[in-house]
């Protein structure tokens, strides 16, 4: 039994040794895929690690190139610089500078750095950061011109530039592009180069910044973003938005008028809105707009029976559209953009399913504080851009601030009591449009007869040297009386000049050149050993109200700023040179004289922008209110200025001409006249002109107003109300008579018709007659004329205004129908002076762009046009026409405003920039501009 027992136990273990085998192999297999499960996990967790690791480099790459953007919008709005602001490129790859620029070779091409291919291989960022050249180089080229801005541990790269090409649409703005990359890159640290962990990871992102003021013919900016509705246009006169080249003699006169407007928008007109608006055609046959209508709101026609009529033209001028397109209001169901052309504020297509929305844009604000939020750009451009000296003040030395007297790198001007404040009392009160709108009213103590004479600076631009030191100057009069005294300038080097007065003759503070400074000795001699070089910025600004007019020296360009509103007394020139005579070839490109287009002027007001008409005939001397009288003597209009026998009270008044210009006109004008409205005060009065007074004329430029009506007297000898001069009773207290001479050689007037040429005018009593009664003037003027505004307007608070003036002919009995019934004009007055509601042959242009806060009311506009917007087609009862039939106040859209190249319209295509900075960037047309306060556009690469 034992036996057979271990048998059993023997048989029973002695199991195959397979059996273990499988066992262990199962074992082996589990823990594989135990193994490669757990290295299956692993990777995935590691490989969502490192996706995760990139999602956030993406995102801090994207977090970088946006930091970009920010950082050149906040530059661009508060720096000192404004749109002119660029960041230092960092020009890799070239042979620089000592100040960083590019040494341009002999072959007209940036000098190659020794050790660019090796800067090429190792500088991770080179492709951006190398110098910018349009055409491939290598060392240099078309995506160059990067800087660089370092950011813990990335960077980003960014390029802002401003390349104005008619032909582009997005050219007018300015391009911000912005590069964020991870990692840290030090040019002296190698490290950081490539092979070296660097990251080829990058995002780019681009942006558009507009300047908006330079862009528009019209820009409604509605600053307070109101929901009110703004007019443009004038009921009873037909609005031209731009032109066509008016016949085939007229080339190169062509304007386009891209508008803009915040807000709901309400046309006036009369019969018909012409529209003219250019565009680019693709190789597909596409129409891309240049300009636009852009209203961020409803658009309305005041009067349903007006028609609005576009016409599309391409660059050259030439029309696109043999017939034009009729643009319907907002609600119309038919309403069209014509092809992206004119779009309103709608959320909904038009009839083609083409989009129409438009989005406010804000405007640009004038008095931004700086980077510091302590104060605006242009005071430190200005006060604060001056040396520090000491000097006397009220016996004391004290330091003084030399920006403070206009000696900084611009000029400041404190005149911050000239000003014009709106009350409201019991009475009424007073408001600057009634004061506009109502001559000598009782509220207002700025109305001298019929001038208007607001509290102001005077600037004066000259085109030249007049005060012998060699560089063009302006000159600047204070009117304001600081601390009850008057004004009293001092010199650049602090010492108060009371020979020089309230009047200071000063060089442009050019940004090109900067500005040389001589001393003078009391008599005005120059001390060439004593002299100062100061650095320009191209800006003027003054705390209060400005006065100006004149014409820009060549090349130059020019920013104006007032803190209060800004009133053109009369022609503002691109310079001219007046011994070149008039082109009249059919090709002229510029058939206006020849203007300098390298030259720009902006006028930046906080409040208004107004044109004050009744200074075309500006009056040099002061008018006391002793020296105005009411015509009929019961203190109520018209009124008019006594000129009496004292020196003092004789009549100065300058004026100029601008270049002539008329689409209906066949020729440009031969002859000009003298038109006076006058009479003597209690009797016959006597008196002798003078036109350009200087003595290498005759009669030291006496003028012969009685050449050949009364024999007995001199000829330089005219009695007003005297029986042989004028019809018997009349000319005498508030009988006046309106008389008119002629300006011609043969009466000894050696008037100057070039564009921007100053001519004096002087009328006094004559001192040789035996009688002496005051003389009374209630009108003068110099017909025909031009005024020529070329310029920025903007006006930040305000509006854009003209004053009117009193009617030049103030009898409301001596009417055109009133001629025509009875073949007759009234008693003392000539054939050839104006009828009562008819304006002068004085045409107004502005040849800029205007941009203001809110349009002045639709019935101001009407008191304006009545006045000067429908020149007649003759002189009064003459048939002699007049050189501007038909025609008014027109404003044009220059188109060097929208694209400052030098070249423009002379090339095919069009590529030198006005204005450059020193690493030869384009810059906008006038120094030192503000921006708009929002980004165009953000997004990807365009």
């Amino acid at each position: 039994m034992l036996i057979d027992s271990m048998k059993v136990r023997d048989r029973h273990s002695r199991l195959p040794l397979g059996r273990h085998g499988q066992t262990l192999v199962i074992a082996i297999m589990v823990m594989f895929i135990l193994a490669a499960v757990g290295a299956v996990f692993v990777a995935m967790v590691g490989r969502n690690l490192l996706r995760s690791q990139r999602f956030s480099d993406i995102d801090i790459a994207a977090q970088l190139a946006e930091a970009g953007i920010r950082y050149a919008d906040t530059m661009l709005t508060r720096s000192e610089e404004g749109a002119d602001w660029r960041p230092k490129p960092d020009n890799d790859g070239v042979v620089t500078n000592p100040d960083g620029t590019v040494q341009i070779g002999s072959d007209g091409k940036p000098v190659p750095a020794p050790n660019w291919q090796e800067m090429r291989d190792q500088y991770p960022d080179f492709q951006w950061t190398r110098a910018y050249w349009p055409e491939e180089l290598g060392y240099a080229g078309p995506t160059g011109g990067f800087s660089t801005f370092p950011m813990g541990e990335g960077r980003f790269l960014l390029r802002v530039s401003y390349n104005p090409d008619p032909a582009d649409p997005f050219s007018k703005y300015i391009k911000i592009e912005s590069i964020g990359r991870l990692g840290v890159f030090d040019k002296n640290d190698p490290t950081t180069y490539k092979g070296h962990g660097y990251s080829q990871l990058r995002r780019e992102i681009t942006a558009y910044k507009p300047i908006g003021i330079t862009d528009y013919l019209r820009f409604i900016t509605n600053k307070d973003n109101r929901p009110r509705e703004f007019t443009l246009g004038c009921p009873g006169f037909g609005l031209n938005l731009g032109r066509l080249d008016p016949d085939s003699t007229r080339k190169n006169w062509f304007r386009g008028g891209p508008v803009r407007v915040n807000g709901d928008l309400t046309w006036y007109s009369g019969s018909q809105i012409n529209i003219f608006l250019r565009g680019v055609e693709t190789t597909t046959g596409d129409l891309i707009p240049v300009e636009r209508i852009e209203v961020a709101g409803e658009m309305r026609l005041a009067d349903q029976t007006t028609s609005i009529l576009l016409t599309r033209m391409r660059p050259d001028g030439s029309p696109i559209d043999s017939t034009p397109i009729l643009l319907r209001q907002s609600d119309d169901p038919d309403f069209t953009t014509a092809g992206g052309f004119c779009r309103d504020g709608s959320d909904r297509t038009d009839v083609n399913k083409a989009p129409r929305g438009i989005r406010r844009i804000d405007p640009p604000i004038i008095d931004t504080f700086d980077l510091t939020r302590s104060v605006h750009r242009y005071l430190v451009l200005t006060l604060y851009s001056g040396e520090r000296v000491r000097g006397l003040v009220n016996g004391r030395w004290r330091w003084i601030n030399l920006g403070e007297y206009g000696w900084g790198r611009g000029i400041y001007i404190g005149n911050s009591t000239d000003k014009q404040d709106e009350s409201e009392t019991l009475v009424g009160g007073y408001t600057m449009r009634a004061d506009w709108l109502e001559p000598n009213n009782p509220m207002s103590p700025y109305w001298n007869g019929p001038f208007y004479v607001p509290p102001g600076v005077v600037i004066t631009l000259h085109p030249n040297d007049t005060d012998g030191d060699g560089q063009p100057d302006l000159t600047i009069t204070r009117t304001d009386a600081p601390g009850g005294r008057k004004y009293v300038w001092r010199d650049a080097w602090g010492n108060e000049r009371p020979e020089w007065g309230s009047t200071v003759t000063m060089p442009y503070p050019d940004p090109n050149k900067g500005r040389t400074i001589y001393d003078r000795d009391q008599f005005g001699n120059i001390i060439w050993t004593r002299k100062k070089q100061l650095d320009g910025n191209g800006v003027i600004y003054a705390e209060g109200n400005i006065r100006i007019r004149g014409m820009l020296p060549p090349g130059m360009q020019l920013t104006v700023v007032s803190n209060r509103t800004i009133y053109i007394e009369g022609n503002l020139l691109k310079y001219r040179d007046p011994s070149k005579p008039i082109d009249p070839s059919p090709n002229a490109l510029d058939p206006w004289r020849g203007a300098d287009n390298t030259c720009a002027l902006a006028l930046l007001a906080r409040e208004n922008i107004c044109i004050n008409t009744t200074q075309f005939f500006s009056p040099l001397n002061s008018i006391s209110p002793e020296n105005v009288g009411s015509d009929a003597g019961d203190n109520r209009p018209p009124f008019h200025v006594i000129v009496t026998a004292s020196p003092e009270s004789r009549m100065r008044c300058a004026f100029e001409f601008g270049p002539w210009e008329s689409e209906t006109a066949k020729s440009a004008p031969a002859n000009w006249f003298l038109y006076l409205r006058h009479s003597g005060q209690g009797g016959p009065s006597y008196i002798n002109a003078w036109l350009n007074p200087t003595s290498g004329l005759p009669d030291f430029g006496l003028l012969y107003l009685n050449l050949s009506t009364v024999p007995y007297l001199p000829k330089h000898i005219w009695g007003v109300g005297d029986p042989a001069f004028n019809p018997p009773g009349w000319g005498i207290d508030a009988s006046f008579v309106c008389d008119v001479f002629s300006l011609d050689l043969m009466h000894n007037a050696h008037l100057r018709t070039e564009p921007g040429i100053l001519n004096l005018l002087q009328i006094a009593l004559d001192e040789t007659t035996y009688t002496r009664h005051n003389y009374r003037l209630g009108g003068l003027a110099v017909q025909p004329m031009d005024v020529r505004i070329e310029a920025i307007l903007y006006a930040q608070e305000g509006s854009f205004y003209v004053i009117p003036g009193q009617w030049f002919n103030p009898n409301p009995e001596d009417t055109r129908e009133a001629f025509q019934k009875t073949g007759m004009r009234p008693a003392g007055v000539k054939n050839d002076f104006p009828f009562y509601g008819e304006p002068l042959d004085i045409r107004i242009i502005i040849d800029g762009a205007v941009s203001e806060n809110v349009t002045a009311p639709i019935s101001d506009v009407e008191e304006w046009m009545a006045k000067w917007g429908n020149i007649p087609q003759t002189y009064g009862a003459s048939q002699r026409p007049t050189a501007h039939p038909g025609e008014g106040l027109t404003i044009l859209y220059d188109d060097h405003v929208g694209w400052p190249l030098a070249d423009l319209r002379q090339t095919l295509r069009p590529r030198t920039p006005i204005r450059r900075d020193k690493f030869g960037r384009a810059l906008p047309a006038a120094p030192r501009l503000p921006v708009c306060g929002s980004l165009l556009y953000v997004g990807d690469v365009m």
